[in-house]
């Protein structure tokens, strides 16, 4: 339920993007694409997210196969929003568009591109990654206690 208003909310928002002055620019559309596909990656990770939740809470044991790889899967998809803004922060140094963030700054009157990457995404890709072998560790651990008991 909490998904698919997140995802009814990201689409109003991208159409008030795209049709809000009328007709779409370049810039408009290059903005509402961003806005979605970064909208997607977020709502992908909260969905698998929820779903380790919802398994824990339903009584499974958080150390299993399935647990991990949902954690993985998160890692996977941080990793890819770090990318997607990297690329889009690199796109714009030629065309700005600071509508959505990306933009120039004067540095003593002389115009620099800025770049701006996501280490925050990147650091939480790497613990999400870390914590995915950490649960397969314990996975395997609790299988060998399991099967000793």
């Amino acid at each position: 339920m909490i998904t698919a208003v997140i995802v009814v909310g990201l689409m109003i928002v991208v159409a008030a993007v795209l049709f809000g002055s009328g007709a779409p620019l370049f810039g408009d559309v290059v903005a509402a694409l961003y806005m979605g596909v970064s909208g997607g990656f977020v709502v992908a990770m909260l969905w698998n997210l929820s779903q380790l939740f919802d398994n824990v809470v339903s009584g499974n044991s958080p150390f299993s196969e399935d647990q991990a790889d949902r954690l993985k899967s998160v890692a996977v998809i941080a990793l890819s929003y770090f990318v997607l803004d990297a690329l889009f922060s690199f796109a714009f140094i030629a065309n700005p568009f600071p509508e959505i963030g990306f933009g120039m700054v004067a540095n003593d009157g002389i115009a620099e591109p800025t770049i701006n990457l996501n280490f925050g995404m990147l650091a939480f890709s790497a613990i999400m990654y870390s914590l995915s072998a950490i649960f397969r560790y314990a996975a395997l651990l609790q299988q060998l206690s399991d099967e000793t008991v």
